[in-house]
C-alpha cells in the first residue's frame, strides 16, 4: 500500500466518526422536534447523555467498519463496494442497540432516533467517503499518489484499448511506466524500471501466456514485492466456482455450473418483475414523446420486433424502430431489400471484418436522424423493459443478439445461452466507454458474469449502467 493511501485510510477513521456524531446529533433533534409527527417523548433524554452513550457506540463502529475491511482499501476508492460494507457494519451496529436496548431502555429511549441514527449514519458516512474519493482523483490527476503500472500486453486489438481506456486514465489512480510484450529479455526490462522506483504493479493483459511464463512473471513479483493482476482466459474465469468433494477419499474438485440454479433463478426473477415493471411505469411518458418523434422523422411502424436468440429458445424482441422501415430487416420491414444491404454492410464490418460474428458500423447509412439520437442515448431499448416482465429477457444478462450472428457462434459459445439475455450487463458497461470492445472481451465478461453471478452483483452493475446512462461522458464513436 502507498504512503497516500495510508494516509486516506488514516483519515477515513475521523471522518467516518465525526459522520456517525453528526447523524446522532441530527437524530436526536429531529425528535425533538417532531412530536406533532411521531407523537409525544414518554421518557426525556437529554443531549449530554444521549452524547455519552453515542461516543462509547462509535469505537464499536469503527472497529466493526475495520473488520469489514473499509480501512484497507488500495488505489481509488470503490463507492459500490463500501456501500455494502457500510450498510452491513452500520446495521450491526444498531443490532447491538437493540440487543442493549432490549435490557435497558433508559439507554436509548427512543426507537425513532435508532433508527434515524442507522439511516442517516448510511448516507452521511458515505457522503464522507465520496468526498474523500474527489480529494483523491483531484491528487491522481496531479500525480500523486499514483501507481507506477507495467503492462504486459498481448493481443495488440485488445490491450492497446485497455491501457487507453482504463489504465492511462489517472482517475483510476495509475500511470502506465511500461507497455512490454513478454519476450526473453522481459525481466531484465522490469529489472531496470524496478531500480530507476517506476514500478509498482505489473497487469499480466495477455490471457494466451502459458502457465510457466505466467509463474515466472508471479515470481518476479513476489520477489519485488509487487502487486500482480492478470487478464484470464476463458477457463481461469470458470475456475470462480468451485465445490471440493472426496469419493472414497480420493479429493475431486468440480466446477459449479452457476450460482443462478435453483433459488438464484428465483430471486433473479423477483428481481426483474420488479424493476421491470417499476420501469415500465416511469418511462411510459417517454413512449408517447419518442413515437411521435419516429413518425415525424419515417415512415413505418414505431416498435420493432424482430427474434433474437435467448435461453434454449428464440423470442421476439422489442425496440423502437432506429432505421428507415424499408431497410430494417425483416419480412414486416424492408425484406430482400434491407437483407442485401446488410449483407454489403458486413464486407465494411467494422467489429472484426467480414468473419467477425456480428455486425457493427460506425455512422450507418440505414439508421435515422432520430434514430442516432434513440441509439445514443439509449431510449431505443425502453420496450425491452416488456420483454423481461413477459420472462423472455432479464434485466441483466448478455447481450441479445440477430439469429444469423448467433449461428455463427452459438456452438463455440453456448455457454452465453445458458441464461436468459439481459438489457444490461458487464459487456453492455463496458461497451459504453468502449464502443470497439472485442468479442472475446464480450465472452470473457459474460463468462465471469454467469460464474460468479449474485443479486448483489445484479445490483451493482444496474446502478452503474442507469450512472454511466445519465451521468457519464458518451463515447465519440457512432454505432
Amino acid at each position: 500500500m502507498k504512503k497516500a493511501e495510508l494516509i486516506f485510510n488514516l483519515i477515513s477513521i475521523p471522518v467516518d466518526a465525526v459522520s456517525l456524531l453528526i447523524a446522532g446529533i441530527i437524530s436526536f433533534y429531529l425528535r425533538e422536534y417532531s412530536t406533532h409527527i411521531i407523537g409525544p417523548i414518554i421518557y426525556r433524554l437529554y443531549l449530554p447523555d444521549f452524547l455519552l452513550s453515542v461516543y462509547k457506540l462509535i469505537p464499536v463502529l469503527l472497529l466493526i467498519f475495520a473488520l469489514l475491511g473499509l480501512y484497507n482499501l488500495r488505489g481509488t476508492r470503490k463507492i459500490g463496494r463500501e456501500l455494502g460494507r457500510i450498510i452491513i457494519g452500520i446495521s450491526l451496529g444498531l443490532l447491538i442497540v437493540i440487543l442493549l436496548f432490549f435490557f435497558n431502555q433508559t439507554i436509548f429511549p427512543s426507537r425513532f432516533i435508532i433508527l434515524a441514527t442507522w439511516g442517516l449514519g448510511i448516507i452521511l458516512v458515505v457522503l464522507g467517503r465520496l468526498i474523500l474519493k474527489q480529494i483523491q482523483i483531484f491528487l491522481f490527476r496531479h500525480n500523486i499518489g499514483l501507481h507506477k503500472l507495467v503492462v504486459i500486453n498481448g493481443d495488440p486489438d485488445m490491450t492497446p484499448s485497455i491501457i487507453e481506456k482504463v489504465y492511462k486514465n489517472k482517475s483510476y489512480g495509475y500511470k502506465v511506466t511500461g507497455d512490454l510484450r513478454y519476450s526473453e529479455n522481459i525481466f531484465e526490462k522490469l529489472e531496470l524500471l524496478y531500480s530507476e522506483k517506476k514500478l509498482d504493479e505489473i497487469l499480466q493483459a495477455n490471457p494466451n501466456l502459458s502457465d510457466a511464463e505466467n509463474l515466472k512473471l508471479l515470481e518476479f513479483s513476489r520477489n519485488k514485492g509487487l502487486n500482480f493482476s492478470f487478464v484470464p482466459n476463458l477457463f481461469e474465469v470458470q475456475r470462480n466456482i468451485i465445490e471440493i468433494t472426496s469419493l472414497k477419499g480420493i479429493p475431486v474438485i468440480s466446477l459449479k455450473n452457476t450460482p443462478l440454479d435453483g433459488w438464484g433463478r428465483v430471486t433473479k426473477r423477483i428481481l426483474d418483475i420488479l424493476a421491470s415493471a417499476i420501469c415500465l411505469i416511469i418511462t411510459s411518458p417517454v413512449f408517447l414523446i419518442v413515437a411521435i418523434a419516429i413518425k415525424i422523422d419515417s415512415k413505418g411502424k414505431v416498435i420493432y420486433a424482430g427474434l433474437r436468440g435467448g435461453r434454449n429458445k428464440n423470442f421476439k424482441f422489442y425496440k423502437f424502430r432506429s432505421m428507415y422501415q424499408h431497410l430494417s430487416v425483416g419480412k414486416e420491414y424492408g425484406g430482400e431489400q434491407a437483407e442485401q444491404v446488410r449483407k454489403e454492410l458486413w464486407q465494411k464490418n467494422d467489429r472484426g471484418g467480414a468473419l467477425a460474428p456480428f455486425l457493427k458500423i460506425k455512422h450507418d447509412p440505414r439508421v435515422t436522424p432520430v434514430g442516432r439520437f434513440l441509439r445514443k442515448s439509449k431510449l431505443d431499448e425502453i420496450p425491452q423493459f416488456w420483454n423481461v416482465f413477459k420472462g423472455d429477457m432479464s434485466m441483466v444478462g448478455p447481450r441479445a443478439h440477430v439469429l444469423d450472428e448467433v449461428e455463427k457462434y452459438r456452438n463455440r459459445y453456448s455457454r452465453m445461452f445458458s441464461i436468459k439475455p439481459g438489457i444490461f450487463g458487464l459487456s453492455q458497461t463496458a461497451q459504453m466507454s468502449w464502443p470497439d470492445l472485442p468479442f472475446e472481451e464480450e465472452i470473457r465478461l459474460n463468462t465471469f458474469y454467469i460464474e460468479n453471478w449474485s443479486l448483489w452483483l445484479d445490483i451493482k452493475i444496474l446502478a452503474k449502467s442507469f450512472w454511466l446512462l445519465f451521468f457519464s461522458r458518451k463515447p465519440k464513436g457512432d454505432y
